[in-house]
């Protein structure tokens, strides 16, 4: 989503609150892409080669606007995922998870069998391009939205659930936990230095 005209654009990683941002601040964009997914989650790199040229045609040079994002700490994004995949509905998807423990699905992750990406490499860009500039924590969604709103000059609209995981009756194993965090080195790093 591209506000610009307040001097930042969002990036939308996946599982991260990003269609419930989407909502609540679409209507001061002057750029929201909702679809396909692959387009909305755009990375920094994606969003450097693709939007910033559109955002400079239209009088908006790279250095005018800051980028900015959410990202989730990583077992817990990856367990979202999860869960996400096992939902009513989604039988029958080759990416169904209902019947596979959240251990074997971390394991597969580990194996390279499941690639969900990662929020270091979403963040990351090319050598020479500015970066992303404000980085927030999922479970401070809340100051993001203060941010964005503060610089829109708007109310802090309210931040409803869109597109949630079900919840999950039983806690991560500390065994798969070290798993992920091992295997998402970067991205625990990243996600502690968030704002």
């Amino acid at each position: 989503m591209a506000m610009a005209r307040a001097g930042f654009c969002f990036l939308a990683m996946t599982k991260t609150g990003s269609t419930a941002v989407e909502r609540a601040f679409q209507r001061h964009a002057e750029l929201v892409v909702r679809r396909p997914p692959r387009m909305k989650h755009a990375t920094a790199r994606t969003f450097d080669r693709v939007f910033v040229p559109v955002l400079e045609f239209y009088g908006h040079p790279r250095e005018s606007y800051e980028l900015v994002c959410v990202v989730r700490e990583p077992v817990d994004w990856a367990h979202s995922w999860w869960r996400y995949r096992a939902r009513p509905g989604s039988e029958g998807s080759p990416q169904h998870t209902g019947g596979v423990s959240f251990d074997e699905f971390a394991e597969r992750i580990v194996a390279g069998e499941v690639d969900l990406g990662s929020s270091s490499n979403f963040v990351r860009v090319r050598a020479g391009r500015p970066p992303v500039e404000r980085v927030y924590r999922y479970e401070h969604l809340d100051v993001a939205a203060a941010w964005m709103a503060g610089r829109l000059g708007v109310d802090v609209p309210a931040m409803g659930q869109v597109n949630t995981s079900p919840p999950a009756a039983d806690p991560v194993a500390a065994s798969t936990r070290r798993l992920l965090e091992e295997h998402y080195a970067r991205d625990v790093v990243l996600h502690e230095s968030a704002l």
